[in-house]
């Protein structure tokens, strides 16, 4: 195809593609979907508790009174309103959005729950107790029958007595309501906490849905707005839970995305005007560059459901890399005057041999087991065939008519003729530098806390502290885990659990505990708990009864019958069929196979609950952020291992183009000698080394291999133009890859300084350790 037509098909075809990709792809923001890898049952149970976990999904809303109140006079509206008739109405607002699946005071229950309550009260007899035998003789005492008479009058004429009627009617002694006691207990603790303004709203939405959960805290805020404006504007609006460090940490990566593509780009194109001082090829070289991005970018759009917004920032970086391949056949033409088709095709043996290791480093990614990094393997793949196919059979096309001028680096000469003039000593010195650096690697730290690699966030984390000091504190991010095959035995290990929280609470290792008993409960236990009340409900004991009620006042022909427990027990799946769901969806984990239950905790010691729960088949105590650390360790084992095998595998890809094992060597040795002198580095600098570190030097190599490549081969016989060319697809590298910097999400910096380390010290090794070919 002549040269006319490649130039007139690639401005058709770009656009046609742009537009492809807008209407393929969909970008995400979950970060769970790109930290988090789903390769074990943990891992999994992890993902889905940060995906859509009920606790996740949680709000904790707290409306305060602010001081002072608006001076007298003024035109605003009802100052005298509470806090808690403000909560009220706030929560009548709220309950009416489409995102909220409910939303209550935090010492009331929800209306839902109450009326769940009530069900049970048929099932009394077999349900009454955690631990029957314990407790049976104090329930049925027939000393106290006439104070529970008495009692029970008391609560029929509460605030509460149509509620109670209800479930006396089927449960006179109110049995179904001592299962619930620990229930109550929670609310009374609350209650004591605040004055009313602390709320609790459960979001429809996953939590990581950042999109929605923004949507959802606009609304919040604008039905409280308005509410307070007419109440004078005296209060304010605090907000607490995962969704709102969600949608901050979606805010500043959209912003990173955005900065660190218009940075690199922007820095990419300076260093090319620096460079070569053509407008009118920068132009063409930014369409190349552009056509592999967006090749990208389909390519994953295609291969995975969605993209990750993060994928799209680590990607921009690719654009100093895919214009490394244009700028080698740019500088051999302005040093040797030669067209760019006769340069792409003396250098193509050394650019295919490049972009192969560089494909090897980034397809390495896709085996260390970070979810993110699999898109990013796919996409630089794409890109990186992409640019190599355009720069071979596009780019002599588009720059037939440009004019190029190649500018003289200062200093890359002297730097090849120093390291000439003085190889014996500087040689020596390396060499000393590498016993020294093997000496330091032991003190190496490695980073195992996950949590440092998230956005800073220390003012939502005081937001944080300072709400839920107005709440009972459950953690939801530590809780122990039931596992059976079956729904009995996970309800009787559940159970089992439950005593020793209930021994472990009163022994102060755990302030609370939020179990699963009453609402779901064994057949075992039901059993047990139908033995006791057959056996004390007596004809006796319901005569005892009968006169309690007659000596309360109470009507015996309507309470006085004490109902023989149900013939089949309340079994889970109609349980888990009616409402009752809703209140134990997050207690209730879905996992591939069997049964997994959660019991979740308040302020605990984790190394005593531990032990307190040894011996206890099925039962573990689970910690998501134990559990974020192992993946940490295990991303960083994984990254090592695959640092090892992409360095490997580019060895053999150069063995089979040179089959000279010493040229081999030669090529790989700057790259190799500059990962062990950062390691050595940051040893000596007492840095935490995590997994991204690995990764970030996993990718340099692959950027390194290919200086040694281009030095060696020297294709243009003329070693000052090579390594030109090489400082100038350097300065690019650098250019991208250090516009991660500027990012705030920690990942970004950290590749940003792993890459331009390695490529800087990889490139000032280069005429060191490989002697300067001869010019032929």
């Amino acid at each position: 195809m002549s040269f006319v037509w490649r130039k007139r098909w690639f401005v058709l075809l770009f656009p046609l593609l742009l537009a492809i990709t807008f209407w393929q792809i969909k970008v995400e923001t979950d970060l769970n979907a790109f930290f988090t890898a789903t390769d074990d049952e943990d891992s999994r149970l992890l993902a889905g508790l940060l995906k859509s976990g009920e606790l996740s999904r949680r709000y904790l809303l707290v409306v305060e009174k602010t001081e002072p109140a608006p001076a007298a006079g003024t035109s605003a509206g009802d100052t005298s309103i509470s806090v808690a008739a403000l909560s009220a109405r706030l929560v009548t607002q709220l309950a009416k959005l489409d995102d909220v699946e409910q939303v209550w005071p935090a010492d009331q229950p929800p209306r839902d729950w109450v009326d769940a309550v009530a069900s049970y009260a048929p099932y009394h007899p077999r349900l009454f107790s955690l631990n029957p035998e314990t407790d049976a003789p104090e329930l049925f005492d027939p000393s106290q029958l006439a104070a529970k008479a008495d009692g029970l009058k008391q609560a029929l004429l509460s605030p509460q007595g149509s509620f109670v009627k209800a479930i006396a009617k089927q449960d006179p002694l109110l049995l179904s309501l001592n299962g619930f006691k620990a229930l109550q207990s929670q609310f009374q603790q609350q209650a004591k906490l605040g004055s009313g303004g602390a709320l609790i709203l459960q979001s429809r939405p996953a939590a990581l849905d950042s999109e929605a959960q923004t949507r959802l805290q606009a609304a919040i805020h604008a039905n409280f707005d308005s509410l307070n404006a007419e109440a004078g504007g005296v209060f304010k609006l605090s907000m607490a839970g995962v969704p709102v460090f969600s949608v901050a940490a979606q805010s500043e990566i959209s912003q990173d995305v955005t900065l660190v593509s218009v940075v690199s780009s922007l820095a990419v194109a300076l260093v090319f005007l620096f460079l070569f001082h053509s407008f009118s090829a920068l132009h063409w070289v930014m369409m190349v560059q552009g056509a592999s991005f967006v090749l990208g970018t389909l390519a994953t759009a295609l291969v995975f459901p969605q993209v990750h917004s993060l994928t799209l920032a680590l990607g921009a970086s690719l654009i100093g890399i895919s214009s490394d391949y244009p700028i080698h056949v740019m500088v051999h033409c302005a040093k040797h005057r030669n067209t760019p088709l006769s340069a792409v095709r003396l250098l193509w043996p050394s650019l295919l041999m490049g972009g192969l290791t560089t494909v090897i480093g980034y397809g390495a990614l896709g085996f260390t087991g970070f979810p993110g990094f699999e898109q990013i393997a796919v996409f630089a793949l794409a890109s990186i065939i992409a640019s190599l196919g355009l720069t071979r059979w596009v780019l002599p096309a588009l720059l037939t008519n440009s004019s190029l001028h190649s500018a003289h680096l200062p200093g890359i000469a002297a730097w090849v003729d120093f390291c000439g003039k003085h190889r014996k000593i500087l040689l020596g010195l390396f060499a000393v530098g590498v016993v020294l650096a093997g000496l330091c690697l032991p003190q190496i730290r490695w980073m195992d806390d996950m949590q440092k690699l998230a956005v800073d966030m220390d003012l939502l984390k005081q937001q944080d502290a300072a709400v839920r000091s107005h709440f009972s504190s459950i953690e939801p991010g530590r809780f122990v885990l039931i596992q059976a095959d079956d729904w009995e035995t996970a309800l009787q290990r559940s159970e089992a659990a439950e005593r020793r929280l209930q021994s472990l609470k009163q022994a102060g290792v755990v302030s609370e505990y939020h179990g699963l008993f009453p609402w779901l409960v064994s057949a075992q236990l039901q059993a047990e708990n139908a033995k006791f009340y057959q056996g004390v409900t007596t004809p006796a004991f319901q005569q005892a009864w009968q006169a309690g009620l007659a000596k309360a006042g109470l009507s015996v022909e309507k309470l006085g019958n004490l109902l023989p427990a149900a013939p089949e027990p309340l079994l889970p799946e109609n349980v888990m069929a009616s409402s009752v769901r809703h209140i134990l969806s997050g207690q209730i984990v879905t996992g591939q196979t069997g049964v997994m239950l959660s019991l979740w905790l308040g302020e605990h010691d984790p190394d005593k609950l531990i032990a307190g729960l040894a011996g206890l088949e099925g039962t573990r105590y689970f910690s998501q952020k134990d559990q974020l650390d192992h993946l940490a360790s295990k991303y960083r084992d994984r990254s090592l291992v695959m640092l090892g095998i992409g360095i490997g595998v580019m060895a053999l890809f150069i063995w089979l183009q040179q089959r000279d094992m010493r040229k081999v060597l030669l090529t790989l040795l700057p790259s190799l000698a500059s990962v062990l002198f950062i390691f050595a580095t940051w040893a000596l600098m007492g840095e935490e080394v995590s997994f991204l570190h690995v990764i970030g030097l996993l990718l340099s190599v692959s950027l390194c291999v290919d200086y040694g490549i281009f030095f060696i081969e020297n294709r243009g016989k003329d070693a000052d133009v090579t390594y030109h060319a090489i400082a100038s697809s350097t300065l690019t590298t650098i250019a991208s890859f250090g516009a991660l910097g500027l990012g705030k999400t920690p990942t970004l910096p950290i590749l940003a300084l792993s890459v331009s380390l390695g490529v800087t010290l990889g490139f000032l090794l280069c005429p060191l350790l490989i002697q300067k070919p001869t010019n032929k």
